[in-house]
């Protein structure tokens, strides 16, 4: 263990010596821009709470997805407005799939991010995730993305994470742990005209984004349950972003965030930045397709479907109004399968 501290130390103060810290607006949420978990803050690194994972879980931790049982769909969409009118309109589109194997989940997930801040991109992301036991899940994913606009550029790189459920811990009915180091790879170059940095300022997203977090249930019972969720956000070890999310669920039906983030580095450059806070909805809901054959044989004929919108204010100018659609195929085993050893008492006695 002491090894490993030195190497992250080391790794860390050669990061922080390679280059200023200065990327740009914005960059940060790349991923999160059409996700309305990711955006309000319902996926947090160590969990994604009771409703359950979907495919854009893998943008914060890989190991998200290690608990998903069904089939799951994703689609998003984002518009981006400001009331600059020096500034244009931006969008953001989302589309993912998650499938468990047997051996392990597998989560594909792309987006396209078209605004006047940062170059227009299309990114995706893949990742494995897979429980350890039943407390311990590990992930590992996997991003391929192209820029063009202020010259094209291209980027690689790698994730992993984990995520440690304690369960019941003290009054609190769950408590869960996470971590996750993000954007090991090449990314996208500081050339996009009029941003404010040097020549020598980071590429973004931000190379070796390490995550931390925690998710706790306060309270919970068949009609409401309250959580909430702390993440840790240290973009290569030279800024912290804070996010604190209060969680509010009503007979697992109706979900509500509240997300407040702090960014501070914006913070300290700039008094009117750095701060974002806003609010998402989701209602999950139950639907039955009859007479096709394909979805019986799968047992998808009866399935679940998450609609969900959000709004965030990403800084002083820049706000987020965001609408999702999920589909998990097919209903969650609500009891056990039965194991006989050996016959009851009561058929025993009747054969006799």
């Amino acid at each position: 263990m002491k090894k490993i501290g030195i190497a992250i130390a080391a790794f860390a103060l050669i990061l922080s010596s390679a280059s200023a810290y200065n990327p740009p607006e914005l960059s940060e949420n790349l991923w999160n821009l059409s996700s309305t978990r990711n955006l309000t803050g319902m996926n947090s690194v160590a969990g994604v709470g009771s409703l359950g994972c979907a495919p854009d879980s893998i943008v914060l931790n890989p190991a998200l997805t290690a608990q998903a049982q069904r089939v799951s769909l994703n689609l998003g969409y984002t518009a981006l407005v400001t009331y600059d009118p020096s500034d244009d309109y931006g969008n953001a589109i989302q589309a993912g799939i998650l499938i468990p194997f047997k051996m392990f989940n597998f989560s594909g997930l792309t987006n396209f991010v078209s605004q006047p801040w940062l170059k227009n991109s299309w990114n995706m992301k893949a990742g494995l995730s897979k429980e350890i036991t039943p407390k311990l899940s590990v992930g590992a994913n996997a991003d391929l993305g192209f820029a063009w606009g202020a010259g094209a550029d291209w980027a690689v790189g790698a994730g992993l994470g984990f995520v440690y459920d304690f369960g019941k811990l003290g009054f609190m009915p769950d408590f869960s742990v996470g971590a996750s180091i993000l954007n090991l790879g090449k990314y996208y170059k500081n050339d996009v005209p009029g941003a404010k940095w040097s020549e020598s300022a980071t590429n973004w997203p931000s190379l070796a984004t390490l995550k931390a977090g925690v998710n706790a249930v306060f309270y919970k019972n068949d009609t409401i349950e309250i959580s909430s969720a702390l993440d840790l956000s240290a973009p290569s070890f030279q800024n912290l972003i804070v996010d604190f999310t209060p969680k509010f669920a009503v007979k697992e039906m109706l979900y509500f965030t509240v997300p407040l983030s702090v960014n501070c580095y914006e913070m300290a450059e700039a008094h009117n930045k750095g701060f974002s806070a806003g609010i998402g909805a989701f209602f999950k809901f139950n639907f039955n397709v009859k007479n096709n054959q394909y979805l019986e044989r799968n047992g998808w004929s009866e399935s679940e479907m998450i609609a969900s919108a959000a709004y965030k204010n990403l800084d002083a100018s820049v706000h987020a109004v965001t609408a999702n659609l999920d589909v998990n195929l097919g209903m969650k085993d609500k009891t056990p399968p039965v194991i006989k050893v050996w016959p009851d008492d009561e058929e025993d006695d009747d054969e006799e």
